[in-house]
């Protein structure tokens, strides 16, 4: 995986992909790039690095508690302050990610402020933490609107410019919870979730204007990754072994590759935290096929149906339908 996209030659020929960019010194110099939820935590550690390695940023945050509610500007205002006192450029907003308006007043940031938009990074959202059996109907829809709607209403605003100029990266952020599950975040999950679904989606309509669309599931000791783990974590000692192992802003060096043109791969989804990156595989095995299918059949074949000896990971579902159509003969 790790020389997916690259072109090899020569014992330093990893320093250069396929579009030529030297990867030993990645830099975002006349890149501009949107963050959401970039007042604290890991989208704040996002910001810093885009701007160190030369883009223009527009911080978007609320200042919201972590339930949404409230407003701060001064979160924004101070990003924006650290990176100016370093001689970058970045511009506060404070548009809501959750409305078709703010989505566009956040663009329009980008514009206003520096002619131009090349990455779009949506990172605000919020977090609680409940049993499934307390999490009223009204938890997932907050959860939709904030996470997959935000992320939604900044990408449509965005879109229209870049494919017009044929250049682009779009990053998502999911998680873990909604590609692996998390107990007691089933409303969090579920919007992280469609996330994923929506990015993939996403991937395939920009393949043609090269505007790349990728997803980062990020880790991080976070305001947000504090509460849900209080009252898990034994002592003291322990949590702050935590924040010292899983700083926010590690999550960052992922951003700028995915921003910059030394990335070459779109439709993917990337673990991110702790130094760690680790791409997320999706697809089948080879499964069991039988015309004549039964319920005994299912259970008799269940090492095939469950097997990934033969993975196949499609491009998107009509690949995965014909690739299996093509082997299993199916059809």
């Amino acid at each position: 995986m790790a020389a997916e996209g690259f072109a090899f030659g020569g014992p330093w020929g990893w320093l250069v992909n396929r579009r030529g960019v030297n990867m030993a010194n990645i830099s975002l110099e006349g890149k501009v790039a949107i963050v959401t939820g970039a007042g604290r935590g890991i989208g704040r550690g996002h910001a810093l690095l885009l701007a160190e390695r030369g883009a223009a940023v527009v911080v978007n945050d609320l200042g919201c508690a972590l339930d949404g509610a409230g407003r701060d500007t001064s979160v924004a205002d101070e990003v924006v302050d650290s990176i100016r006192s370093k001689g970058g450029r970045a511009a506060a907003n404070g548009d809501d990610v959750t409305t078709k308006e703010g989505g566009l007043g956040i663009v329009r940031t980008a514009i206003e402020h520096f002619g131009r938009l090349d990455i779009v990074v949506n990172n605000a959202g919020i977090a609680h933490s409940k049993p499934f059996i307390e999490t009223p109907l009204e938890d997932f829809e907050q959860q939709m609107r904030i996470h997959l709607g935000g992320h939604v209403n900044v990408t449509q605003a965005a879109w229209p410019i870049l494919t017009a100029q044929h250049s682009g990266s779009v990053i998502m952020t999911a998680s873990g919870g909604g590609m692996y599950g998390l107990p007691d975040a089933t409303a969090y999950s579920a919007a992280k979730a469609a996330i994923y679904g929506f990015a993939r989606s996403l991937a395939t309509e920009g393949k043609e204007f090269n505007v790349r669309v990728n997803t980062v599931c990020p880790g991080g000791f976070t305001r947000m990754f504090g509460a849900d783990v209080a009252g898990l974590v034994p002592d003291q000692e322990t949590m702050e072994a935590m924040k010292k192992a899983f700083p926010p802003e590690m999550v960052a060096p992922a951003i700028v590759w995915l921003g910059s043109d030394a990335c070459d791969v779109t439709g993917q989804t990337f673990e991110v935290w702790g130094g760690l990156v680790n791409r997320y595989v999706v697809g089948g095995g080879r499964g069991f096929v039988d015309r004549a299918l039964t319920p005994e059949a299912i259970v008799a074949h269940m090492k095939e149906i469950t097997g990934t000896d033969e993975l196949y990971q499609p491009v998107d579902a009509f690949d995965g339908m014909a690739h299996w159509q093509a082997n299993l003969g199916v059809g």
